[in-house]
Parts: C-alpha cells; sequence; structure tokens
C-alpha cells in the first residue's frame, strides 16, 4: 500500500471547501468593478432549458462568474500573464472580443422598462459583408507598452466599402437637401511613438484616403487626422482608455468648424476642471498591472452657451447635463461626465444662439466628449446614437426624424474601430427603416 499523497489530499480539501463556501455564499455579485461588465446571472429553471442543455451552460456561467474570491484569482491570473510576457517585461498583446448587443463604451444601460430600449427587427437590418476569417466579432488589440494601451487597427477595404455605401445611401435620400459631414476619430496608435513595434498596426492614414475615394463628392469629410497629428506631444488620447481626450475632441471639433468656413471658439475661452484617478476602458479590458498604475486625468471645459439638455427614452423626456459631474468621483466611468444620454432613444441640446442652424449628430462614444463643443454655434443640436435609437418607439425612421426637426446639418462622428465593423454600421443603416437589401 503506497504512501498517502498529502498534496493531492490538500489540493482537494481546498478545493471542496472554496466550492462550500461558494455554494453558501448569499451575497452573489451583479457586477464586476474590476472588468466593468454585467455578470452572468443565475438561470430560472424550465424542462425546455434542461433538455436543450442551455440550463446547464448558462450555471456553469453563472457559477464560474460568480465564485467566490473571483477577483482576486483574475488579478492573480493577470500578474502571472504579465510575469511571463513575449515581448518583453512592461510589454503585452492582448485581444479581447466585442460584441454589438453590449452598451456603448463609457454609457450607461438604458433604464428598464423605458421605451428606448426596444429595437429594431432583425429584418430590417442589412446583410454586412462577409468577413475573410469567418468570425462575426469585432476583436479589439491591444498592446500595453510604457504604462499606456495602444488598440492597434487592421485595414479591411471591404469593411471600409460598407462604410461608403451606407453614407452615400443617407445622401441620396437627403437629395442635396441636407449637408452631410462624415468625421473619424482615429484609435490612438497612429499617433503613439511605438519605435520597434512600428509595423504591428496598419495606417490609418492610408485607409481614410482610400475611404474618401469612395464617398459620395456632396459628403464632406472631416480631416480629423491630420488636425490631431499636428499635436502628438500633447495629452489628445488617454492611456488607460481607447477614447480621445476632450483635447483631442476640441482639435476634431476646430477641423470641423475650419471645413465649415468659420472659426472655432478659442480653448483659452473656456474654464477646465480636471478630474484624477481615471482607470477606463482599456484597463478594463486588459487588466493591466502598468495601466493601473498609471492613471488618467478627464479634463473637462466648461460649455459657456446657455443651454438646455434633454434626453428622450422613448416618449418619456428627462432634463440632463452637457458635463455630469455625478460620475466625477467614480474611478472607472469618469468618462460619462460628456454628455451622459446613457440608453436614450435620442437628445436635444437647445442654446440660446438665436441663427436657426440646427444639426444632428449621429455618434458612437466618440462623440460625447466633441457635442459641447458645437454650442457656440448652433440653436439646436441633436444627438442620437445608433445603437439606441428606435423607430418603434419615435413612430420615425431617422430620416424622417430630420425632416420633422427641420434640420439642416448630419454630422455622422464614428471612432475607426466602429467604422472598421460591420455590425456596428449595420446599426446606422437601419436607422433609414429599410429592408435587407433595400435600395
Amino acid at each position: 500500500m503506497g504512501k498517502p499523497r498529502f498534496d493531492v489530499i490538500f489540493f482537494l480539501l481546498a478545493i471542496s471547501l472554496l466550492g462550500l463556501a461558494n455554494f453558501f455564499n448569499p451575497e452573489k455579485p451583479a457586477v464586476s468593478q474590476l472588468e466593468k461588465r454585467a455578470l452572468e446571472k443565475r438561470p430560472e429553471f424550465s424542462l425546455e432549458a434542461l433538455f436543450s442543455g442551455e440550463y446547464f451552460r448558462r450555471f456553469e456561467n453563472y457559477y464560474s462568474d460568480t465564485f467566490i474570491f473571483r477577483e482576486k484569482i483574475v488579478k492573480a491570473s493577470r500578474d502571472l500573464r504579465q510575469a511571463f510576457s513575449l515581448l518583453g517585461p512592461g510589454v503585452s498583446l492582448i485581444a479581447d472580443p466585442g460584441e454589438l448587443p453590449d452598451p456603448p463604451e463609457g454609457e450607461e444601460e438604458p433604464p428598464a422598462g423605458d421605451p428606448g430600449e426596444q429595437e429594431e427587427p432583425q429584418d430590417n437590418r442589412p446583410e454586412p459583408p462577409k468577413v475573410d476569417d469567418g468570425n462575426d466579432r469585432n476583436v479589439g488589440y491591444w498592446l500595453i507598452v510604457e504604462g499606456q494601451a495602444v488598440q492597434l487597427f487592421k485595414f479591411n477595404k471591404e469593411h471600409f466599402d460598407y462604410y461608403a455605401e451606407i453614407l452615400n445611401r443617407y445622401a441620396e435620400k437627403l437629395g442635396g437637401q441636407v449637408k452631410i459631414y462624415s468625421l473619424i476619430a482615429p484609435s490612438n496608435s497612429e499617433f503613439v511613438q511605438l519605435r520597434k513595434y512600428q509595423g504591428i498596426t496598419d495606417s490609418q492614414n492610408e485607409a481614410l484616403d482610400y475611404l474618401n475615394s469612395r464617398l459620395d463628392p456632396g459628403i464632406r469629410t472631416i480631416n480629423a487626422y491630420d488636425a490631431l497629428n499636428l499635436h502628438t506631444d500633447e495629452y489628445i488620447y488617454f492611456r488607460t482608455d481607447h477614447h480621445w481626450t476632450a483635447l483631442g475632441a476640441y482639435y476634431a471639433y476646430c477641423a470641423f468648424m475650419e471645413a465649415r468656413g468659420e472659426r472655432p471658439v478659442p480653448l483659452e475661452r473656456y474654464r477646465r476642471i480636471d478630474l484624477e484617478g481615471f482607470l477606463g476602458s482599456s484597463y478594463s479590458k486588459t487588466l493591466d498591472r502598468s495601466l493601473e498604475k498609471n492613471p488618467d486625468t478627464v479634463s473637462v471645459y466648461m460649455p459657456f452657451t446657455e443651454h438646455e439638455f434633454t434626453v428622450y427614452y422613448g416618449s418619456e423626456e428627462r432634463e440632463s447635463e452637457v458635463i455630469d459631474f455625478q460620475y466625477a468621483e467614480s474611478k472607472t466611468d469618469k468618462y460619462l461626465v460628456f454628455l451622459s444620454t446613457g440608453g436614450g432613444t435620442w437628445s436635444v441640446i437647445k442654446t440660446q444662439v438665436r441663427n436657426g442652424k440646427k444639426i444632428l449628430v449621429l455618434k458612437d462614444s466618440f462623440g460625447n466628449a466633441f457635442v459641447p463643443f458645437l454650442l457656440p454655434h448652433y440653436q439646436e443640436i441633436y444627438v442620437v446614437d445608433s445603437r439606441f435609437y428606435s423607430i418603434g418607439a419615435t413612430g420615425k425612421n431617422i430620416l424622417q426624424f430630420i425632416q420633422d426637426k427641420a434640420i439642416g446639418e448630419v454630422l455622422f462622428l464614428h471612432y475607426m474601430e466602429n467604422v472598421n465593423w460591420p455590425q456596428f454600421m449595420e446599426g446606422v443603416l437601419a436607422l433609414m427603416g429599410q429592408e435587407k437589401g433595400a435600395d
């Protein structure tokens, strides 16, 4: 008879005790503050779910997500992974798959029960172009180097053709009655000196040149790339978050104003307030320790134009703040101080500027830091995120909305990675309420 293996006994005992502690733990977390996401809920039992295997699959995910000491284990795994990085100390490459149903980066879930939660029927969404690798998810890649997360870019011509097709269709449907602008916010990889990692990311400048050649000549393209490239030594992108800072958004706004033949407001006109201690989306996705030690500062430039900001959840309206300081103390949600529309169906800023000018900004979360700079130039600024606008809730597709509000300008403002993601752009086209393959 062999000697007892005390290491095996200890391992089994530890696993059993942890399993029992987890089973009897009454306080299961609903949200991971570390990963900034909702955790799997305990599935409801049904015979249909049991026999299909769905119940056990979801219960396994629930058990894994709510396991006792889970966040400590995740951090330990992160540290171990970084200790054995193949790229050298302080450098790592991380892939994170993102899916369209998730809320926008830096924005809230829509309130439960709000009409704004309604989604358009899938039949209204056009078929996206096929992806060569068969993967229908947008995968983000980050290079973590020198305490900064750099989101890498892979140029796909098919995806940029799709973006051009969508904007060209808008130009055709609006019939030249509305001025259309396209402003694409590059990812930060184009403006960070990567030294020996230069060849790891594609040129966004070349991608934008290609896109401009595919757009209808009536669509005015805003060259945010060149505007930002003049200020690469300034704090134009966060280190721990994929968004541009308000300063980066300001330089893009300057390019927009100059394209319109109007002078931008000097930055010195604004009162700046700094909010320190921000760990953003890139940190939440990578959990990199070097980012954790290198938090960002969110600087806000306070609007001086008198205004009222109203967010609509279906037919329900709520007064809100263009700069919302309720998020100022949050470590991970500080970007929400900018135009926190959450899951609103649409929103409008009405200013004291009496020039009759109205603009619609069709945006993702990059538009949040940009829109406040428009206040001195427009009487009404309408804001729509394609992930939350609902034809069913408003009774209008976006073309009817533009006509009904007598809007004279439409600005498409989207992040480079969303332009490069056909599933996101599906939602932009679906705002028109067209059937698949419709002209």
